[in-house]
């Protein structure tokens, strides 16, 4: 059963403006609404998953957004603690450290040229291969620096539209190797990288779709949790052999979020790597090009150099 990371919704409001989203949101949080809407996130995910929780801290509201905290590596127990880009979020990272610390992970600190959001902005696909979003919420050096921990590909995808600033709202890799993503949020080179990657398995969004955050989503093993599909999505997920859920996410969409942004996966689907390794490639659009992931515990680890 995988295991989740929350952060209880108390401290969660709107109080600042640093995406397309909060603008003129400050204040506009129901935190009633917000809570019930919190609630049956995990409700949910209770009946699929282990769900662990970590407890709000009103001074820092965003908190909330778990998947933000940084990266997990489970098979090292290692966490990347992530650096956030903005101060109004830059207070999250002792308390993110805190908890890992005493769940008895090891933190890796980044240097800190190297701005990185965690799994906002950092999502392994089926098949082991970590995808990096470039762009508002990380830097140029920022793969570099994660290969330095992380054995596996990484593959850079720009973002081209500020409202997408993390590369969880436009891009989801599921169980089974299929994706959603939204075109428009990529520029060219990134679009074809992930046509060429995920063939026909890859779902292109439509603008509504995106509006929707139909890309934040949460897979726990077939179940896909996300805030509201159109028709044509839920048909298509139904063809893959997936189970939806739709449930209203819309005080936390005032900040930007949606489920996805609510939990970090702490061991995730990765399980389903294929099994042998994958040589590195190096393509347009991948920044590293290097290493290989290990596809069980028991493999051997490779170093991972330029």
């Amino acid at each position: 059963m995988e295991t989740l990371l929350m952060c209880t919704p108390e401290g969660f409001a709107v109080d600042y403006e640093i995406n397309p989203w909060m603008k003129n949101q400050a204040g506009r949080v129901s935190s009633a609404l917000a809570a019930a809407q919190w609630r049956a996130l995990f409700d949910q995910l209770s009946a699929l998953a282990e769900v662990r929780l970590m407890t709000g801290d009103r001074a820092w509201p965003d908190l909330v957004f778990t998947a933000n905290a940084g990266l997990p590596l489970p098979l090292d127990r290692k966490f990347i603690l992530s650096n956030f880009r903005h101060p109004q979020r830059q207070g999250e990272k002792a308390i993110d450290r805190a908890w890992f610390e005493a769940a008895g992970w090891t933190c890796v600190e980044l240097p800190a040229a190297a701005v990185f959001e965690g799994a906002g902005d950092a999502l392994f696909d089926a098949r082991g291969r970590l995808w990096l979003g470039g762009g508002p919420r990380s830097t140029d050096a920022t793969p570099g620096c994660l290969a330095d921990h992380v054995d596996a590909p990484i593959h850079r995808l720009t973002l081209v539209d500020p409202a997408f600033y993390h590369l969880d709202t436009c891009f989801c890799p599921l169980p089974g190797g299929a994706a959603l993503y939204l075109p428009t949020a990529f520029d060219a080179a990134s679009r074809q990288l992930l046509e060429r990657e995920f063939g026909d398995a890859l779902i292109a969004l439509t603008p509504e779709e995106g509006r929707l955050f139909c890309a934040n989503a949460v897979c726990a093993d077939r179940t896909v949790l996300m805030n509201r599909a159109t028709p044509r999505l839920q048909a298509l997920l139904a063809a893959l052999g997936f189970a939806l859920r739709e449930t209203p996410w819309s005080e936390f969409m005032k900040a930007g979020g949606s489920a996805k942004c609510l939990t970090l996966s702490l061991d995730g689907w990765v399980y389903e790597a294929l099994p042998t390794a994958m040589p590195a490639r190096r393509e347009d659009g991948d920044k590293t090009g290097r290493g290989t992931r290990r596809t069980a515990q028991t493999a051997p680890r490779r170093a991972v150099h330029d």
